[in-house]
């Protein structure tokens, strides 16, 4: 009997000591399986692709990055707003610009659910509103410029603002005399900040760089002008001035 008991009573013993040399087995396995270690090296994975301009690869990396920072470290961390940069970065740098302006949308977005102020925002913004006015998607283009304006809160105290302009090309015989000159242009806005009318107010020297101002500036837009309810309307009655400028 005494050696039955000492048996069972080392049978379960060593049964005891197996599960729990099991126990730790997995808790230190579970530990080593740090989810920041992964999001870190994709990082640099990220990093050597886009030093080697191997982009198509870092927007792949990016994607995974972000599934695995949300599932994770949640939406609003550090390491999601990273991955969701890096996919919109890496799709402008391969020329991919529907994609890009989809991946800059969805950047803003988690910026703002982030809780990201607005004057952050708004570079990331104007770069989407580039985008969308150079491929055509206007209404993204107008989309943004309301939210710039929200955000600079735009009244009618206030003079709008820029977000996009096309380059304005300096006449060559004018370049080469070295005349400088100025061009005031009255203009009225559409709801979404587009140029909707255009005329030349004043100009010094009169008429030498009125054309080259008009055909810039009728492509650019602004902060469109908001009510007292924060909603965008027409405007006109503004003037901006272009100033022709030698480099010195």
């Amino acid at each position: 009997m005494r050696k039955q008991i000492v048996s069972n009573v080392t049978g379960r013993t060593g049964l005891s000591a197996n599960a729990l040399i099991m126990c730790v087995a997995f808790l230190l396995s579970a530990c080593n399986d740090d989810p920041r270690a992964d999001l870190r090296e994709i990082r640099q994975q990220i990093q050597r692709a886009y030093g080697t301009d191997d982009f198509m690869k870092g927007a792949s990396l990016a994607e995974q990055g972000l599934a695995l920072a949300r599932k994770t470290v949640g939406g609003s961390s550090d390491d999601a707003l990273y991955f969701v940069q890096a996919a919109s970065e890496n799709r402008i740098a391969m020329g991919d610009t529907r994609n890009a302006i989809a991946a800059l949308k969805r950047e803003i977005s988690m910026r703002a659910a982030a809780g990201q102020t607005e004057d952050r925002l708004q570079t990331r913004r104007t770069l989407l509103i580039k985008l969308a006015e150079e491929n055509g998607d206007l209404v993204t283009a107008a989309d943004q410029a309301v939210e710039v304006a929200r955000g600079i809160n735009m009244n009618f105290e206030k003079d709008p603002q820029p977000v996009y302009r096309t380059e304005t090309a300096y006449p060559p015989e004018l370049y080469r005399r070295r005349t400088e000159g100025d061009v005031e242009i009255a203009y009225s806005l559409d709801a979404g900040g587009a140029v909707t009318d255009a005329r030349i107010a004043r100009s010094i020297p009169a008429q030498v760089f009125d054309q080259a101002a008009l055909e810039s500036f009728r492509k650019w837009r602004f902060t469109p002008m908001l009510d007292a309810n924060g909603q965008p309307v027409p405007l006109s009655g503004r003037t901006f001035t272009l100033a022709f400028r030698m480099g010195r």
